[in-house]
């Protein structure tokens, strides 16, 4: 297959995965509550070839990542909607965010501790 249908097939497939830059998950229901996460997709993708037919020396390459970060919930109880943004400065989420870190460290700790 030639780089440059590699290259088609591939941002193809992509297209397919993500089409917008946000994604709104599936709602979860809590008792009469439901949570709706929302997330940010990146995509990279990077694509490269040589070639010479004499000799036959031929190579390609293709690669790419996809990254999906939350970033919100949507939340809705009855008739109320409310969106609790992750990395707002000052919210309870993303204070629990920026210590998360420290706590599961705390947590291995102690684990290694009682054993």
């Amino acid at each position: 297959m030639a780089v440059n249908e590699i290259i088609q097939t591939v941002l193809e497939q992509l297209r397919k995965i993500a089409d917008t830059e946000v994604h709104v998950g599936k709602p979860l229901q809590v008792g009469e509550t439901f949570v709706i996460p929302v997330s940010k997709i990146s995509l990279g993708f990077g694509a490269g070839g040589f070639g010479v037919e004499g000799d036959q020396k031929q190579g390609s390459g293709t690669g790419g990542g996809v990254s999906i970060e939350p970033v919100a919930f949507l939340v809705i109880r009855g008739e109320n909607a409310q969106l609790l943004h992750l990395n707002s400065p000052g919210s309870p989420m993303g204070k629990l965010l920026e210590i998360m870190p420290e706590v599961i460290e705390q947590v291995k700790d102690y684990m290694d501790r009682e054993e």
